[in-house]
């Protein structure tokens, strides 16, 4: 489903305290097949330090390498009113994660600059 590296965008951010603090991050990811899932891991130190620091926003891209990486569940469907409803995003949890930040999200554009029409300036040109 992956190459060697897994290219996704942050869904969702959470400081966690238990056992210490750490970072519970969601990835969205597509793959080949242009079918989506979402990431889980958790992380300690650089993402936890660049989220407090305000760098690390959800949007953001993020690159994670399969070097050391270890899938500790997959997640496809849960229970409600003791039936199997199937997952939107099936879910991939990750342990050992490698993470790398990538690009910013794209900035929204306002709806006033959105609104604003530019008239084209005709200038004389001289011959």
């Amino acid at each position: 489903m992956f190459s060697n590296t897994i290219v996704g965008t942050v869904a969702h951010l959470k400081v966690v305290e238990h056992d210490g603090e750490f970072l519970a991050v969601t990835l969205y990811v597509k793959d080949k097949s242009n079918s989506q899932c979402s990431i889980k891991f958790n992380n300690n130190n650089g993402l936890l330090t660049a989220y407090n620091n305000g760098t690390l926003v959800v949007g953001q891209q993020l690159i994670l390498t399969q070097w050391e990486v270890r899938i500790n569940s997959i997640r496809t469907h849960y229970t409600k009113d003791n039936a199997l409803v199937p997952l939107k995003y099936p879910e991939i949890s990750l342990v050992r994660v490698y993470a790398v930040i990538g690009a910013l999200p794209m900035a929204k554009q306002t709806a006033a600059l959105a609104a604003a029409e530019v008239e084209p300036v005709i200038d004389e040109l001289p011959f």
